[in-house]
């Protein structure tokens, strides 16, 4: 940047800055640009520096606009603008756009309106894009920025850069898979014989327990059940038709009702109960009970664990927390 660009954008106090450096100055390091007007770009666009200024999307859509008013309006193809203006606008014409009021430009409020025309006397969208403060940021950006983009747009520099990465990975790509296979290959070395062998002999263990080991009392039950099982079924076909005592309805020969056999079984159970040390009334709590399984056990139905649970509600927090040892009332 020579003096004459400097003095004709940058105001005296900020000219010293290295030209790298003036993006990233306030924005009104901007020759003709107060303070006071930074703070109404801050709160109406975040706008902080000059690089802030430059890159102001609401600037670069009006410049847009206005970079088209020499164009036919049936050559334009309006569905660019779509993301760009609000939605009552975006059919109206290049040149009726320029004439409109900024907030048209979607995002900027009539707020953000107001406050530009105070501070810039900015009313359309014309006016926007010729601001010349946004046009000196965009210029002291360029120039600041040029020589830096000089190698990316040089095509031998970048085929260079991406020759030499390929080189690289042509190298250390098939080292790292070979170290990763040999890892791989110790690993399964080492752990095979480990595991594999165990299960097969924890297999042949269990195999060999089982052939040795006789048959146990319930098995021996089960085998016997099942013959006399059979045995009835035997003498019932060779009986054929039911004796005439039978059909009279003898006592000896009629099967107890189901009321009768859950009766029984509830005394029988309330009699073990009894007698493993348990009070009349009362129900010591085992590991693992829970008040279904008493009732089902107790009562030979289950849907009375609501009765036990009303019965000791004072002692009991919860139907679900059963402790072990705790003395139950039975209704």
């Amino acid at each position: 940047m020579d003096d004459k660009f400097l003095t004709q954008r940058i105001v005296k106090a900020f000219r010293h800055i290295p030209p790298l450096e003036l993006p990233e100055a306030p924005v009104h390091a901007i020759k003709g640009l107060s303070e006071h007007d930074s703070e109404l770009l801050y709160d109406s666009f975040w706008v902080k520096t000059i690089r802030d200024l430059a890159d102001l999307k609401y600037v670069h859509w009006a410049q847009e606009i206005c970079a088209l008013r020499d164009v036919p309006q049936e050559k334009i193809d309006m569905y660019g603008f779509q993301d760009k203006l609000n939605k009552a606008y975006e059919q109206t014409s290049i040149k009726t756009l320029m004439k409109s009021p900024v907030h048209v430009l979607q995002g900027l409020s009539e707020a953000d309106a107001t406050r530009l025309e105070e501070a810039f006397r900015i009313r359309t969208v014309k006016d926007l894009a010729n601001l010349k403060f946004a046009r000196f940021a965009q210029e002291i950006c360029r120039e600041a920025y040029k020589d830096l983009s000089a190698p990316i747009r040089s095509n031998d520099s970048s085929k260079q850069v991406r020759a030499e990465q390929k080189d690289t990975k042509r190298w250390w790509a098939p080292l790292i898979a070979l170290i990763l296979t040999v890892i791989a290959l110790l690993l399964l070395a080492y752990f095979a014989p480990i595991c594999y062998p165990a299960k097969d002999e924890a297999i042949l263990d269990t195999a060999s327990e089982q052939q040795s080991s006789p048959p146990s009392d319930s098995q021996a039950s089960d085998e016997g059940d099942s013959d006399i099982h059979q045995n009835s079924t035997d003498n019932k076909d060779s009986e054929g038709s039911p004796s005439p005592q039978a059909d009279t309805g003898s006592p000896s020969t009629v099967a107890p009702d189901q009321d009768e056999s859950d009766t029984a079984n509830q005394s029988n159970t309330r009699a073990t109960h009894e007698a493993n040390g348990g009070s009349p009334g009362t129900y010591h709590v085992q590991a693992g009970d829970t008040l279904y399984d008493i009732s089902k056990r107790i009562y030979g139905n289950p849907g009375r664990w609501q009765d036990i649970y009303q019965a000791n509600k004072e002692r009991l927090k919860s139907p679900d927390r059963l402790v072990p040892g705790e003395v139950l009332k039975l209704p």
